[in-house]
């Protein structure tokens, strides 16, 4: 006994000391590889620098929350689309700001509160401020509103006023600052009249040529070879022409998650065995609560024209009580009960006096509840005994929206944006009937003027449930993924692993960092997973929600000039063109008989009478601009041209006489003020962008988790 009870002491004291050798070496992974919160973690604390000047991380993502909140606040659902979009403008803000700024500080430039002012109560405001303040009666920019706007701003919480600021002011301000900074070269564009006056000439000549030409095609490639350091050397002489992102390139499979036959007919068969109950049940809209139905109840009637589901004549022909279904709708199965029918109208005109309990942007009281009671009473017996409804609304009425006009409004019978007690009344209740009524805004004092175009409406309860795969259907494309990704170690076994379980690969190419799509793919995740790991490697298995991914990145690029296996795609062409026209101009030699070098060169002779100096393209010739140009040389009236590398042949041409044609009348005047406009469009344009390449940017919002 007490031999086994010093080997279960033993195995205690073993067991217990792998569980903390264990212990130990996952935190220590985690401190030296993983975790947000390892010892050493190495993720970045900039999203990036901007001419040397760090974009502190916590910063960029406030104003990232910042919009974001921002859009789900106007009851806009934010997507990884649109975060991605958010995450581009933001990241071009920060730019901007700092660049302008820069410049705009060496130059002593700024925008005084005074002058923005100016700018911000004045027809010269920017439209998307314009658009928050919009006259009910003229449609135009209501200066007045905006400034009792901003006045009330200051009064409002600090956080409030910093979103403001941070999402509407600081914005105006950057881009008066830009406009400021901008016009001090956009002002400087200056077109003399000489110019102006040489451009009309000059598009004004013509020339009739003859010429023979040497088609590329004539000559073999493979007698022309193009070599690396060839593509090198004419890449190195033209970096701006051939930089290049870091990109990705992904190879992939997938594994779908969607729903099976099997998953639908389940939950059709699910339905089925509802359909007793709810047409059996008196609370309609408990039961179909209770079955989670992704339709919630709605508690009002749809006229017969704007019903839009796919059993609509159904609908419309049962009796009240009936139910019709499962149905397919869309992505989903639906069961329909009627409850009711009536007659309503589809549009109506009413008009409303507001005395509101609470402000709607503050959400802070602003009456009581009995007082606001008191108040709408009084103002009802005002009316009631001949006072002028239009006069108290403009007078009294806390509804901003229709005061001005009387406190009228028209509504359509699919309008689901108001108070559900204030949409009752309007379309229940007969016209030039008023009352006092409550809704969350308040008490409204309310008329009905006028009610047209009735027709049948019903109100009806919709038990709907998305066609969703099963958790089988899940774990086995999960599992699926799982398998082939433990399968596959690199290319040679990813390959192999698509053949034996009888897959189809497919490819996203030229992946940039930031991007949220690979391909056909949305997937941050995945993107980001390709720019954290090298070439070759395989990823685990991606849950895009509709399927599996697994993927190896089989091609990079790094960022700077292309390497000549890169740029020889568009450098080849041309360099191999250049090498054909020096073998053409061999041919040639002093041969001046155009018959002669036609039949040497296996080219062509023709003749063109009317050669425009301005037409980017001639009929017969196409668009060669070199041959357009030595068209108009003096030097090749007398002789004929040297070898003129065009774009698919080699030419030579020899000019039989240049003229102009008769002078048309210009005004010069209009047509300098127009290229003078667009050199000045242009400047601010550039501008900008010859600071962006002169200051270097980079971006670490991918490290930063991005």
């Amino acid at each position: 006994m007490s031999i086994i009870q010093k080997l279960r002491d033993k195995s205690a004291i073993l067991l217990t000391s792998l569980i903390a050798l264990s212990l130990i070496a996952f935190l220590v992974q985690d401190a030296f590889v993983g975790g947000s919160s390892g010892l050493f973690n190495s993720q970045t604390t900039e999203a990036g620098s901007i001419g040397g000047k760090e974009v502190d991380i916590q910063a960029f993502s406030s104003q990232v929350n910042m919009v974001e909140q921002n859009y789900r606040s106007q009851g806009m659902q934010t997507n990884e689309l649109m975060t991605q979009s958010i995450l581009e403008n933001v990241w071009n803000a920060f730019i901007q700001e700092e660049l302008v700024r820069g410049e705009a500080n060496k130059l002593g430039l700024s925008v005084s509160p005074k002058e923005f002012g100016a700018v911000l109560f004045s027809d010269d405001a920017p439209d998307e401020f314009k658009q928050l303040f919009q006259n009910p009666n003229t449609g135009g920019y209501d200066i007045g509103a905006a400034r009792n706007w901003f006045n009330n701003m200051k009064k409002a919480k600090a956080e409030e006023v910093a979103n403001i600021n941070n999402q509407l002011l600081k914005p105006m301000e950057i881009n008066l600052l830009t406009q400021k900074y901008t016009s001090l070269f956009s002002q400087g564009s200056y077109v003399p009249k000489w110019m102006v006056e040489k451009m009309a000439a000059d598009n004004n000549l013509i020339s009739s040529i003859s010429f023979v030409s040497a088609p590329y095609q004539t000559i073999s490639d493979s007698l022309v070879k193009v070599s690396d350091k060839e593509i090198e050397e004419y890449v190195a002489a033209r970096k701006d022409d051939y930089k290049q992102e870091a990109t990705k390139s992904l190879t992939y499979v997938s594994f779908s998650a969607t729903p099976t036959k099997d998953d639908s007919s389940k939950l059709y068969d699910q339905l089925i065995n509802l359909r007793a109950e709810f047409l059996s049940t008196a609370d309609a809209k408990g039961f179909i609560t209770r079955n989670n139905t992704i339709l919630p109840f709605y508690d009002g009637f749809a006229v017969k024209s704007r019903l839009q589901m796919s059993a609509k004549d159904s609908i419309i022909s049962m009796p009240v009580g009936a139910v019709v279904g499962p149905y397919l709708d869309g992505g989903s199965y639906v069961i329909a009960k009627k409850i009711a029918k009536k007659t309503i109208p589809d549009s109506i005109k009413c008009r409303h006096i507001l005395v509101s309990t609470v402000d709607p942007q503050t959400g802070q009281q602003r009456r009581t509840d009995s007082a606001a009671k008191k108040s709408a009473d009084s103002i009802y017996a005002v009316i009631k005994a001949g006072g002028n409804f239009g006069a108290l609304a403009a007078s009294l009425s806390d509804d901003g929206g229709s005061k001005s006009k009387g406190g009228e409004y028209e509504f359509s019978s699919v309008d689901m944006n108001l108070a559900k007690e204030f949409y009752d009344f309007v379309f229940n209740q007969p016209k030039g009937t008023m009352e006092v009524i409550k809704t969350t805004f308040g008490y409204h004092v309310i008329e009905v003027l006028n009610q047209k175009n009735f027709e049948e409406a019903y109100k009806v309860a919709y038990l709907s449930k998305a066609i969703v795969p099963s958790e089988e259907t899940d774990i086995n494309a999960s599992t699926a993924a799982n398998q082939f990704s433990a399968e596959s170690k690199d290319l040679k076994t990813f390959d192999a692993t698509v053949a034996k379980m009888k897959l189809t690969k497919s490819t996203a190419d030229n992946i940039r960092e930031m991007d949220y799509t690979a391909g056909a793919l949305s997937s941050r995740a995945l993107i980001r997973w390709a720019f954290e790991n090298k070439l070759g490697a395989v990823s685990e298995p991606f849950d895009l929600k509709d399927q599996y991914v697994v993927a190896i990145i089989t091609g990079e690029t790094k960022e700077g000039v292309q390497p000549p296996s890169v740029a020889r795609v568009l450098v080849e062409p041309i360099l191999r063109n250049k090498k054909k026209a020096e073998l053409i101009a061999k041919k040639v030699g002093k041969e001046q008989d155009f018959q002669k070098l036609a039949g040497s060169l296996t080219g062509v002779t023709a003749n063109i009478d009317t050669v425009k100096f301005g037409d980017p393209f001639v009929p017969g010739l196409g668009s060669e601009t070199k041959v357009i140009g030595a068209a108009f040389n003096k030097k090749n009236l007398s002789t004929i041209s040297e070898v003129i590398e065009g774009q698919n042949a080699a030419y030579l041409i020899k000019v039989k006489q240049v003229g102009s044609l008769p002078n048309a009348v210009v005004d010069f005047t209009a047509q300098r003020s127009a290229i003078q406009q667009q050199l000045k469009q242009y400047a601010g344009y550039s501008t900008m962008e010859a600071l962006k390449k002169s200051t270097k940017i980079v971006d670490k919002r991918r490290e930063a988790g991005y």
